[in-house]
């Protein structure tokens, strides 16, 4: 890789990058997720999202983490889910920009993320679902780690089609990556 990558955690003043980073990957983003609707797609809508996400944070719920390179956002990454009480888990959820794809952002990210989680969050668990044929994300997944423990069939509906999910799981004990 050429140029470093950078983890943090974000906030509102991140919100031109941001949106930015959410119209250039839109169409590529909802071929995996539910589309946010075009009213999501304002400066003012981003702006919200990511107060709500500074809130989660303080309140210790959710994580929400960009990755930069060059002072370009290449990625967001999320801990949420949080239950500290019994589990001490959290749901691991990311989207990278096509445009940078294949250069190793997204596994970086992931594993600087995850070793946030067990670290300083404190987790002993990380749980990450993937649509079936997201193959990249498989392999991201693989990569920094986390081992597949199911396969749940027609589990959600994206562009009017039920989707397959796998289940990926990484403990805290786990070897390090």
């Amino acid at each position: 890789m050429t140029s470093a990558l950078k983890i943090t955690l974000a906030k509102s003043d991140d919100a031109a990058a941001v949106l930015a980073f959410e119209l250039e990957n839109r169409a590529h983003f909802e071929q995996w997720i539910a589309s946010r609707g075009d009213e999501f797609y304002s400066l003012a809508e981003v702006r919200v999202s990511l107060e709500q996400a500074q809130f989660s944070v303080h309140a210790k719920r959710e994580y929400h983490y960009l990755a930069w390179v060059d002072h370009e956002i290449v990625g967001r990454i999320t801990l949420r889910g949080i239950e500290r009480e019994y589990f001490h888990k959290a749901l691991l959820g990311y989207r990278f920009s096509q445009r940078h794809g294949g250069r190793g952002f997204g596994t970086e990210a992931v594993k600087a993320v995850v070793a946030l989680g067990f670290s300083e969050l404190q987790l002993n668990r990380i749980e990450a679902t993937v649509i079936l044929d997201n193959l990249p994300s498989q392999a991201i997944m693989r990569k920094c780690g986390f081992r597949q423990f199911g396969h749940s069939h027609s589990s959600v509906l994206r562009n009017g089609m039920w989707m397959d999910m796998l289940h990926f799981e990484r403990l805290a004990q786990d070897s390090t990556i």
